[in-house]
């Protein structure tokens, strides 16, 4: 008899609201590669967890043919977390995808192909081979699969970062912050998942009742991965290999000279920027501003790093958190902030107010207050 209780509901509601949102993120116009891997991800996330679902609820006791059913897909969470990442990023997904997905084939294999075979021989083969042999070494496969996904997405998410501070001025609009704290959840449950099977391990007398909550830690996950990746899911980010490649004549500009004094080229560069107030164009980013001034974005970027100590995003940001301030204190306190900021070369109030607290060391309408005050 089959009955659902505290645990196999409590699992039921997470997963469930797991498949709605991949399905909302499947349906997508904008990023929908990347978006249908993550959907795909949290899919399978959900099917992990339909074991403890149903066998909290009793129906491996009152269907024994459910055994072996193939809902084991941990070896597709790291890759799909990273061709998502990979996909997101660089606006294609990466050639021959499908062999990252090789390995979790093999274990639906290991499931699909016992799962039609007579009970007995399904009690046999689980006793004899896959309980003390398969199951474990799939487990430890698995985590050491999302050990190295994750750090190949964290290191593409770290150059992609970098790229963003040294390329634009709106590096906060298109920070993919959400793909860092996936990475972190999915690093950390794997963790946590090690801890579990080394219990396993060491005392055989756990059964699965013992393991609910890391299953419900697995399903939260895939309702955080959900959420997060549904409210990011229609930013357009700008493709990491646009920014890493100068184009043809950029690379063909006149170069500063051979002696390359980046502290003297940035405090040149710095005194045109100025001048001309070229911070002030929204739409700046650093293959512009090397047209603008007659170079390649390779020198203007080392003049800045090397020359000044600042990124392209730094330098460009404090100029224009410099004009705002110049232009709240002449204002009245009245003036919407946005059209200061607007004025100010700031494209977004994100953008605005995260440089402003970052180089004036508070938000705007809190300077403006400290202005009032001091006058």
């Amino acid at each position: 008899m089959t009955s659902f209780g505290i645990l196999s509901i409590s699992l039921l509601l997470l997963a469930g609201q797991s498949v709605v949102l991949a399905g909302l993120l499947w349906v997508t116009r904008v990023n929908q590669t990347a978006n249908r891997f993550l959907a795909a991800l949290i899919f399978a996330i959900s099917l992990m967890v339909t074991p403890y679902i149903i066998g909290f609820a009793g129906f491996y006791d009152a269907y024994p043919w459910l055994s072996f059913a193939p809902f084991a897909t941990s070896l597709s969470f790291g890759p799909l977390l990273y061709l998502h990442a990979h996909t997101l990023i660089y606006g294609t997904s990466p050639k021959r995808w499908g062999l990252h997905l090789v390995p979790y084939g093999v274990q639906f294999l290991s499931q699909a192909l016992v799962f039609p075979l007579p009970l007995p021989l399904k009690n046999a083969w689980d006793s004899l081979a896959y309980a003390p042999v398969i199951d474990p070494l799939l487990t430890i496969a698995s985590l050491a699969s999302i050990g190295l996904y994750g750090v190949l997405s964290w290191r593409l998410y770290q150059g992609y970062r970098h790229q963003l501070l040294q390329t634009r001025a709106d590096d906060a609009e298109f920070d993919p912050s959400w793909v860092r704290n996936a990475l972190i959840g999915v690093l950390g449950l794997g963790v946590i998942w090690l801890g579990f099977f080394t219990a396993d391990q060491l005392d055989p007398s756990r059964n699965y009742f013992d393991d609910y909550w890391m299953y419900m830690g697995v399903a939260a996950l895939g309702v955080y991965l959900g959420i997060a990746g549904w409210r990011n899911s229609e930013v357009r980010y700008p493709p990491y290999d646009e920014a890493l490649h100068p184009s043809q004549d950029e690379v063909d500009a006149p170069s500063p000279s051979p002696e390359r004094d980046w502290k003297a080229l940035g405090s040149q560069f710095a005194e045109i920027v100025e001048a001309q107030e070229l911070w002030r164009d929204p739409d700046l980013t650093l293959t512009s501003l090397a047209r603008k001034l007659g170079t390649n974005t390779t020198y203007v970027s080392r003049a800045l790093n090397e020359g000044l100590g600042r990124s392209f995003s730094a330098f460009i940001n404090a100029q224009r958190v410099t004009a705002a301030q110049a232009l709240i204190a002449q204002s009245e306190q009245t003036t919407d902030l946005m059209a200061i900021a607007f004025e100010a070369g700031f494209n977004s109030k994100a953008s605005f107010n995260r440089a402003f607290s970052e180089f004036a060391g508070s938000s705007p309408s809190a300077w403006r207050r400290g202005q009032r005050l001091k006058s």
